[in-house]
């Protein structure tokens, strides 16, 4: 598989708190186009986290996710992948308390994460928080994850509709997310089977804000995901979005 990366601080943000984390490589600058990626064919690991906490906290919260979930050691077999990424949230809270006590700037920070663990013909997509993964099959967009928030809850029970979800004045309310707290952070898994012609997206809050999954279906269709990607990357740049936008897209 190939990936194409983008991450953008939007256009009302002063800074980046997003990270990408794709087949080891880790991307946090801010991108004018899209960067293409080469995957491993032995199977790959695939990742967007969103900081929170402003600040430093938030990038700081963000990459330290990404880089733990590089280091990870490859499970052996399935079975071991959710525990594998469990650990490495868990972990990574952990490490949230030591280095707020070391800097107080960071008392607050954490992060939402979403991602894909690909090996042959088989993925799990994960999340904690309001990251998202969807598979793209037959030109629609499935999403495969399930926020942890109090407006999917509300979506997800028949309150409010999907549209509604993003600027819904409890859009910020997480219930849960990797950071300093008394239980280790829920996380969601799904395992599904890859087809030589599916292609996945994996992205931050602010992409799916700006751009509603219909919208996502029409980019999807102006081309192959090299050109999807990049027309995806120019709609979120000319629509100055408020918040960071950071996506992979994989095929």
């Amino acid at each position: 598989m190939k990936a194409r990366l983008f991450t953008d601080r939007g256009g009302e943000r002063e800074r980046n708190e997003d990270a990408v984390l794709c087949g080891g490589l880790v991307a946090r600058e801010v991108m004018e186009e899209p960067y293409s990626v080469d995957l491993p064919e032995g199977g790959f690991l695939a990742a967007v986290a969103d900081g929170m906490g402003g600040g430093p906290g938030g990038a700081a919260a963000a990459a330290a996710v990404v880089r733990n979930l590089a280091a990870a050691e490859t499970p052996e077999d399935w079975g071991g992948a959710p525990e594998m990424v469990s650990g490495v949230l868990a972990r990574t809270a952990e490490e949230f308390v030591r280095l707020a006590s070391e800097n107080p700037e960071l008392s607050e920070m954490g992060t939402a994460v979403a991602g894909l663990w690909v090996r042959g013909d088989r993925a799990l997509a994960f999340n904690c928080g309001d990251c998202r993964v969807y598979r793209i099959r037959h030109g629609y967009f499935d999403l495969l994850t399930k926020d942890h928030s109090l407006v999917y809850e509300l979506y997800a029970s028949g309150v409010i509709d999907e549209e509604d979800m993003a600027a819904h004045r409890l859009k910020h309310i997480l219930t849960s997310s990797v950071q300093d707290c008394p239980e280790p952070p829920r996380v969601f898994f799904r395992e599904v089977s890859v087809l030589d012609t599916d292609s996945y997206f994996i992205c931050s809050d602010g992409v799916w804000e700006a751009v509603t999954r219909a919208e996502m279906e029409l980019v999807a269709a102006s081309g192959g995901p090299e050109e999807a990607a990049a027309v995806m990357a120019r709609a979120l740049k000319a629509r100055s979005c408020r918040d960071n936008t950071s996506f992979l897209w994989l095929y």
